[in-house]
């Protein structure tokens, strides 16, 4: 009897293990970018993370997750955003969320030779630990053909938008981290109509279609 009782456990525990195993690499990191210094985000140590998950998973639907970064000997490199983010559900999802490295030091980026995990804890679901590898960050030292006009800033309904080279996509994001808009160019130049959103500040994020992206910051009036 002993014997039965032990072989379920071993089982039940193989089971919920492998489900947790399951559960967390369905997560993705899609890519980090740095915040310029600004109103919004003073001291200039703020990212943005990309986050999405391979497959759709209705178990991402509530809220209450705390996302932060450890590096390879278990250091917290990011302030915890604390339980108040929702997880991607889909597939086609890719969530942005602000987060602020964990520095006493100003004007900080995201270390470029990060050799570390995104956790993710929830309370109803398994501590996921995301390995950050090959993922794509923000340009600091661009080139001069992927330098990026926008103008007018400040503005009030309309903003133009142009590069050097071929715009794939633009993303307009909030200063809670949610995208409001997203535009898909195809083009090295794109006028934009902003009217329905509010007055205040604005991080606009341009992908090039090499996948480089850079990201800075806009003022509607």
């Amino acid at each position: 009897m002993r014997k039965i009782l032990l072989i379920g456990l071993m089982l039940i525990s193989c089971f919920t293990l492998c489900l947790g195993q399951e559960y967390c690499e369905n997560f993705k990191i899609v890519s980090i970018l740095d915040f310029p210094p600004s109103p919004t985000t003073p001291g200039g140590n703020y990212f943005l993370l990309m986050l999405t998950v391979e497959e759709d998973n209705q178990n991402n639907s509530t809220i209450y997750t705390d996302l932060f970064f450890v590096d390879e000997i278990g250091d917290t490199i990011s302030i915890p955003t604390g339980p108040s983010s929702a997880l991607p559900i889909y597939a086609t999802d890719t969530i942005p969320y602000i987060l602020k490295l964990n520095s006493t030091s100003s004007n900080q980026n995201f270390p470029v030779d990060f050799n570390g995990k995104l956790v993710i804890i929830h309370p109803s679901n398994p501590i996921c630990e995301v390995n950050y590898s090959n993922v794509s960050t923000s340009i600091n030292n661009i080139s001069d053909n992927d330098k990026v006009s926008i103008y007018p800033n400040p503005f009030v309904d309309d903003i133009k938008i142009k590069s050097g080279k071929r715009i794939d996509k633009i993303l307009i994001i909030n200063s809670i981290g949610r995208i409001v808009e997203t535009y898909y160019p195809k083009l090295n130049s794109y006028d934009m109509s902003l009217e329905k959103l509010s007055m205040g500040e604005y991080f606009i994020a341009v992908q090039f279609s090499n996948g480089e992206t850079i990201i800075n910051t806009i003022l509607k009036r």
